[in-house]
């Protein structure tokens, strides 16, 4: 009787020590969250060296802490981006509109015929920069947005580069000394947004007789589960270009430019081969760069 008398005693000691461990670790806890939460800070939980069964829930509240961190990260760069297109707005609008007003007021007080049509040609330019401007802001806002609609049909991707190389085939041939395009015809019926694909295409066309100088290739390969599109052109200065930010919003590799492209054209190209599943990426081998459009068959 005294041995099960001194078995329970012990049994009762040992829960009550276990229960004020674990209201200490909890304790511990919620000391670390409340200073978490009141400091704004994304510490870690220590974990307890007493209590192995708080270590999981430890875990998993430190796994919550990574996440909760990663996605703060992610929002500040989303703010910094913003702020950047803001002021890019700002300057990439005021620049022509500034020229036009200027030539309004010539055209207000001069009445000479010749100057006359030579600057309203200068202010129709100008109005067709920013109707491009605003057409490369909307499509990116609408990308952005995930309520882009695309409309899907049969298609063969080749034959629609190709047709996109034919519409820019003069731009192309203006800037660069020597032109390859070597595109293998196959009988591929791909599904696809025709709009959007040739948006995509364009966009990568248009970013190397932007950027590009001597010397433009375009030539494909297929795989068993993909067609994947190749486009080099000569850089001016390949240390001027931080390839891993070409597909940034805004980004021109140049910062000291004071007039030109917006920046957004490789950027909406990304975002429309991620919406058609596809795979876009930039590399730099000595003074060329190479776009790499991977499409997937399937």
């Amino acid at each position: 009787m005294i041995w099960i008398i001194i078995f329970s005693l012990l049994v009762n000691v040992g829960l009550f020590l276990k229960l004020y461990q674990d209201r200490k670790v909890k304790k511990d806890v919620e000391k670390q969250l409340q200073w978490i939460i009141d400091e704004n800070a994304l510490a870690k939980i220590r974990h307890s060296s007493s209590s192995k069964s708080h270590d999981n829930l430890v875990n998993e509240i430190n796994r919550m802490v990574e996440k909760v961190s990663e996605t703060r990260i992610e929002f500040e760069e989303m703010v910094q981006q913003n702020k950047r297109m803001v002021s890019s707005i700002s300057h990439d609008f005021r620049t022509p509109l500034t020229s036009m007003l200027g030539y309004i007021q010539i055209l207000q007080n001069d009445s000479n015929s010749l100057k006359d049509e030579k600057y309203l040609k200068i202010i129709e330019e100008r109005t067709k920069i920013l109707k491009n401007l605003v057409e490369e802001f909307y499509s990116l806002s609408l990308l952005e947005s995930k309520e882009y609609q695309m409309n899907f049909e049969s298609a063969n991707p080749i034959i629609l580069v190709q047709e996109q190389v034919a519409m820019y085939y003069s731009e192309l041939e203006n800037r660069f000394d020597h032109i390859s395009i070597q595109l293998f015809e196959e009988k591929i019926a791909l599904l696809t947004s025709p709009v959007d694909f040739n948006r995509l295409i364009g966009n990568l066309l248009k970013n190397a007789y932007t950027h590009g100088i001597k010397r433009f290739a375009l030539y494909n390969e297929m795989t068993e589960k993909s067609l994947i599109l190749y486009f080099e052109n000569q850089v001016k200065d390949a240390n001027l270009i931080e390839v891993d930010r070409l597909f940034e919003r805004l980004y021109k590799g140049d910062d000291t430019r004071a007039v030109g492209p917006t920046g957004l054209g490789l950027s909406i190209a990304q975002k429309i081969a991620e919406a058609l599943e596809y795979q876009l990426e930039a590399s730099m081998k000595e003074s060329t760069l190479q776009l790499k459009l991977t499409i997937p068959l399937n």
